[in-house]
C-alpha cells in the first residue's frame, strides 16, 4: 500500500522564503528570489530600488571616469580604485538597510492587518453575540407565548364548553318539564322567562366568542363615522339598565354635560359595546350602592368614567384586567358564568379608535372606576 505523500502548499505567501514575485521581470528570468529583501516586494522590476542604486551608481562611475579623463588625459588607477571601493562599500550598506527597512515595512504592514482583521473578527464575534442573544430572547418570548397561549386555550375551552352547556341545559331542562306538563302552571310565566334569559345569555355569549373571532383573524370591521355624539350613546344604554338596577335596588346615575361635547370619530355600534360593557359589568359586581357614569371633555380628547362601589381590585389584578380570559377569583364567585372576553373586547375596540382604557381602584370592597378617552376631531 502506497504513502499518500502529505499535501503541499500550493501557493507561497508574500514575506515568506522562496517566495517568487511574478511582476518582477529578473525574479522570473532566475526562477527565484535574488536577494532577501526580494521576499517581501510585489513590485516590478522597474520600480526596484536596488536597481535604481544600480544605475545610478553606474553613471556616477561614468561620469567620474570622464571627469578623469578630461582633467588629466587618462583614467588614473587611483581614480577607478577609489570609485569602485566608493561603490562597493556604499551598496554593501545600502543593501543592508534597505533590507531592514523593507523587512520593517513588511512586518508592520502585516501587523496592521492582522490588528485590523482581530479587530472586524471581534466587531463581527460581538455582532454575532448580540444576535444570539436577541434571538434567545425572542425564543423565550415564543415560547412563553406558546405556554400562554397553550394555556388560553385549555382556560377556553373549559370556561366555553362551561358556559355555552349552562344555559343549554338549563334550557332543555325547563322546555322537558313543560314538554312533558310536569310543572305547577303558575310557574309556566316563570319558566319562560329563564329560558329567555338563558337564551340571551347564549346569545350574548356566542357574539362575543364571534367578534373575538373576527378580531384575532383581522376581520373585525369598523364602520367609522365623524358625527357621533357621546352623549346620546350613553344615555340609550343608561336607559336600558335603569330596570335591572332598580331590580339590584341600586341606583344608576349619568351626569351629562350642560353643554355638548364636540363629536368624534367612532364606530358608534362598537363604542356602544364597549361602554355597554362597562356599565353591565360595574352593575354586576355591585351589591350595594350604585354605578355613577361621567363624561367630561379633556384638551385633546373626551373622557367617560364608570364609578362603581362594588367589589374593587387590588393593584396586582388591575395588570391582568384587559388580558383575554382573565377573571380573578372573586370576580369568578360572585358571577360564575363571565369568560374574560367583554373587556379584552373592549381595550382592542378603543386601540382602534386610538383612545385609551384603564381601571382605577382604591383596593377591596372600595369601588372602582373604569376610564376611556377618545380623541376629538382636530
Amino acid at each position: 500500500m502506497e504513502k499518500s505523500e502529505p499535501s503541499q502548499k500550493t501557493k507561497i505567501e508574500l514575506g515568506e522564503p522562496n517566495y517568487l514575485n511574478k511582476n518582477c521581470l529578473l525574479a522570473n528570468s532566475l526562477g527565484h528570489s535574488p536577494y532577501k529583501r526580494c521576499q517581501y516586494c510585489e513590485s516590478n522590476f522597474s520600480n526596484c530600488i536596488f536597481l535604481q542604486y544600480q544605475i545610478i551608481s553606474l553613471g556616477l562611475i561614468v561620469f567620474s571616469f570622464v571627469l578623469s579623463f578630461i582633467m588629466e588625459g587618462r583614467i588614473s588607477e587611483t581614480i577607478i580604485f577609489s570609485v569602485f571601493a566608493l561603490v562597493i562599500v556604499y551598496g554593501y550598506f545600502f543593501s543592508k538597510s534597505t533590507d531592514k527597512i523593507i523587512e520593517t515595512n513588511f512586518k508592520r504592514k502585516k501587523a496592521e492587518e492582522l490588528a485590523l482583521r482581530e479587530k472586524i473578527s471581534k466587531e463581527e464575534a460581538e455582532k454575532l453575540a448580540v444576535q444570539e442573544r436577541a434571538l434567545r430572547k425572542r425564543t423565550e418570548k415564543l415560547v412563553n407565548e406558546y405556554k400562554n397561549l397553550d394555556e388560553a386555550k385549555t382556560m377556553f375551552l373549559n370556561i366555553a364548553s362551561h358556559q355555552l352547556r349552562t344555559p343549554l341545559s338549563a334550557m332543555k331542562g325547563y322546555l322537558s318539564m313543560i314538554l312533558d306538563g310536569n310543572y305547577p302552571r303558575e310557574k309556566e310565566k316563570e319558566f319562560i322567562k329563564t329560558i329567555y334569559r338563558s337564551n340571551e345569555r347564549e346569545i350574548e355569549l356566542v357574539n362575543d366568542l364571534l367578534d373575538l373571532n373576527k378580531l384575532q383573524t383581522g376581520k373585525l370591521q369598523f364602520n367609522f363615522r365623524d358625527d357621533v355624539q357621546l352623549e346620546d350613546i350613553i344615555e340609550e344604554i343608561i336607559n336600558e339598565f335603569q330596570a335591572e338596577a332598580q331590580h339590584k335596588g341600586l341606583y344608576l346615575v349619568f351626569n351629562k354635560p350642560k353643554q355638548p361635547l364636540p363629536k368624534i370619530t367612532a364606530d358608534p355600534q362598537k363604542l356602544r359595546q364597549v361602554i355597554l360593557n362597562l356599565i353591565d359589568n360595574a352593575l354586576k359586581y355591585t351589591s350595594k350602592g350604585g354605578v355613577t357614569v361621567n363624561l367630561k371633555p379633556c384638551p385633546s380628547s373626551i373622557q367617560i368614567s364608570v364609578q362603581d362601589t362594588g367589589m374593587g381590585m387590588m393593584s396586582q389584578e388591575k395588570e391582568k384586567l384587559f388580558q383575554l380570559f382573565s377573571r380573578s377569583e372573586e370576580a369568578t364567585s360572585v358571577y360564575p358564568s363571565g369568560i374574560g372576553i367583554g373587556l379584552y373586547l373592549s381595550s382592542e375596540i378603543v386601540k382602534a379608535h386610538k383612545g385609551k382604557i384603564w381601571a382605577e381602584s382604591p383596593g377591596k370592597g372600595k369601588g372602582s372606576t373604569f376610564y376611556v378617552e377618545l380623541p376629538v376631531k382636530k
